[in-house]
């Protein structure tokens, strides 16, 4: 047998075969809870989300074929003997849909304390978690000449040593300029203030939650933006810079970054995450502290 036919005879052995066993890419499907909570102290009430995992066909589209909704749950978070219960409530979305979230506006996470949620459903095993809120940041702005290069503005945050420190930071920095109307009103409008500019891609770059707890502004792009925020004709009163910092524990910020690590909106999908926090079920249960603070912007332009 010459090897032309060797291999012929080969290949059509190995189609043979294949045609025998049925494959598919579709894995199987098992139906899991899945619980979306960051307490967040800047927010004016803290939520669960709660979802059932779902089959879908395989495709771009992912029509669930099964139920995804959670519509009875009882929801708590405790900490020592004291207990928070969440209320079932039913939330508009931007679309105009709706969904279930379980809420409580009395409750106010603390830093440095380590708060247990647990989640019962009918039918359901028990789905449970824990979580220390990080402590606070103390989010400052500083002026920072290293030596043989330009002036920068450093903003970081002004602990040396924290109880339960942040594994994760994010800062955002806006100028705010006050000005005052022809009617007497006071006005004060804010505009973001970006890291740098990327010349390939011709945009600017703004902050993202990182390990690093430093970054580094350019005081030219401070007063560039300063300036974008105001017209000739306007009568103003002041100018400030505005900071806001964010500390995220491991939990919150490890889902960040596998979730949403290459900013892909599509792939946050409750139903099939990277990583869980959640016991006997999927998701995550993490925490968020925030701190802000504001000063003249002229101590951060012209020089």
């Amino acid at each position: 047998m010459g090897r032309r036919t060797f291999f012929l005879v080969c290949a059509v052995a190995l189609f043979v075969t294949a045609c025998e066993n049925d494959f598919t890419p579709k894995a199987g499907f098992e139906p899991q809870i899945a619980v979306f909570c960051i307490l967040d102290d800047a927010q004016p009430y803290q939520s669960v989300l709660i979802f059932r995992s779902y089959d879908a066909e395989l495709g771009l589209d992912l029509r669930p074929l099964t139920p995804r909704e959670v519509e009875e749950a009882d929801v708590r978070i405790l900490y020592g003997s004291e207990i928070w219960m969440f209320h079932d409530s039913l939330l508009t979305a931007a679309d105009g849909s709706t969904r279930h979230a379980w809420i409580n506006r009395d409750f106010h996470p603390l830093n440095e304390r380590t708060y247990r949620l647990e989640v019962r459903i009918p039918g359901e095993n028990l789905l449970h978690a824990r979580v220390t809120v990080p402590s606070r940041l103390y989010v400052r702005a500083e002026r920072y000449r290293p030596p043989g290069s330009p002036g920068m503005v450093r903003v970081t945050h002004g602990v040396t040593s924290f109880a339960v420190p942040p594994e994760g930071f994010y800062y955002r920095v806006w100028s705010e300029t006050w000005k005052r109307l022809p009617s007497g009103d006071t006005v004060k409008p804010r505009i973001e203030i970006p890291l740098n500019f990327n010349s390939t891609q011709n945009a600017w770059v703004y902050p993202l939650p990182s390990r690093e707890g430093t970054l580094m502004f350019l005081p030219a792009t401070i007063e560039y933006f300063m300036k974008m925020n105001e017209q000739p004709e306007d009568s103003v009163i002041a100018r400030r810079l505005y900071l806001h910092g964010y500390g995220m524990d491991e939990q919150m910020y490890r889902y960040y970054k596998l979730v949403r690590g290459f900013d892909d909106p599509v792939s946050v999908r409750l139903d099939l995450p990277d990583v869980s926090y959640i016991e006997g079920g999927l998701g995550v249960f993490g925490a968020m502290t925030s701190d802000s603070t504001s000063s003249s912007i002229f101590g951060f332009i012209g020089f």
